[in-house]
């Protein structure tokens, strides 16, 4: 039997597999990422695969959407930025 080298997904290492072994080896991968999928978008945990790709286009389109409400809002009120840039909002009286 054949065996090849391959790099371990996530790990930085690498390990001895039987050749022929990389379509398996994707499918764990890609349950693996489903898995996580389901655990960062809400209401994945019980979506099925086929609707969870589209829960998740929506979710990253809301998550942009807040991003730009937010980035505006601390333009509006110019408040300090991550970087140290801004002025802040002066105290109240």
């Amino acid at each position: 039997m054949e065996r090849r080298l391959v790099a371990v997904a996530g790990s930085g290492r690498r390990r001895w597999t039987p050749a022929g072994g990389g379509a398996a080896a994707a499918g764990v991968a890609l349950r693996r990422k489903v898995r996580e999928l389901r655990r960062l978008v809400p209401g994945g945990e019980e979506a099925p695969a086929r609707s969870l790709l589209v829960r998740t286009a929506d979710y990253i389109v809301r998550l942009r959407a807040r991003v730009e409400l937010l980035r505006a809002l601390s333009a509006f009120y110019d408040l300090p930025r991550h970087d140290g840039a801004g002025a802040g909002v002066p105290p109240r009286p």
